[in-house]
């Protein structure tokens, strides 16, 4: 099988899965999570918008989650730089999130790539305009319905898809789907019909959870900082021993590509050792 792109990471979600491993339909109502069902063609685009927030304390003092008006898109120390430095081990030693670049910084700084990576990445069309504004319109709608930080939600769809709405769906060893642009859960692919609904779907998947796993909102309740809910999104679970840079079931360099990418890096060569 042909290597994936250098900036696409493919998922470890069908091994163990977070706080909410067993999760069925009921659970997933109880916890606000969107169980509505995009049409792949013709009529209406149907889906339910999930209500699920982040309400572990912590997350909002060491990342991941915000209570800032999503329209302030200047909260970080501005644009960074673009640079790779590798971070390994705890999450303490990971950046602060009064590290991270402001979100308009990081936005602007991937926009390259968002507009570029579906044929460079996944050779297949780039991204329309729409298709840009919609990703862009997506992130903040399901910041605001979260808590998630909106850079955060960001920098996973940048590690996940490099910010392409038609990367391809990888598949676990245990059977489970991953598409979209937060390549989630059995969750919401691309429907070219219905753009800007199955890309807020997309989004929503991978910030607040599927009925079948869980998002963003799911694993930074249940690990409280983003470094170890990124490390939760990829694998299913943090080690016993909090080493956010081991294999043992997940990418290795993902949570510090994480980290990189929150505080400036774009095109920098990458010097994560694995």
């Amino acid at each position: 099988m042909k290597k994936p792109p250098s900036r696409w990471t493919k998922k470890r979600k069908g091994l163990i899965f977070g706080g909410v491993a067993a999760a069925i339909i009921v659970i997933a109502i109880g916890l606000g999570v969107g169980l509505g069902v995009g049409l792949s063609s013709g009529g209406s685009y149907s889906f339910t918008k999930s209500t699920a927030q982040v309400t572990k304390a912590t997350a909002f003092t060491q990342g991941g989650a915000s209570r800032k008006d999503v329209r302030n898109v200047n909260d970080g120390i501005g644009s960074g730089k673009d640079t790779y430095k590798y971070y390994s081990g705890t999450w303490e030693r990971f950046p602060k999130a009064t590290d991270w670049i402001s979100f308009q910084d990081m936005w602007e700084g991937n926009l390259n790539t968002i507009k570029t990576s579906c044929r460079l990445d996944f050779k297949v069309k780039n991204n329309s305009p729409s298709d840009v504004d919609h990703i862009y319109d997506a992130i903040q709608n399901r910041a605001k319905a979260s808590l998630v930080d909106h850079r955060f939600i960001l920098a996973i769809i940048l590690q996940e898809s490099a910010g392409c709405v038609l990367a391809r769906s990888t598949t676990s060893s245990s059977g489970i789907k991953n598409p979209g642009l937060m390549q989630t859960h059995d969750g919401h692919a691309f429907d070219p019909k219905h753009a800007k609904e199955s890309i807020l779907a997309m989004v929503q998947d991978g910030t607040q959870g599927t009925s079948s796993g869980d998002g963003l909102v799911q694993v930074l309740n249940l690990y409280g900082n983003a470094y170890k809910a990124a490390r939760a999104y990829n694998s299913g679970r943090v080690p016993a021993s909090g080493d956010l840079s081991v294999a043992a079931g997940a990418t290795a360099c993902y949570v510090s590509d994480v980290a990189n990418r929150l505080t400036g890096w774009v095109n920098a060569t990458k010097t994560c050792p694995s």
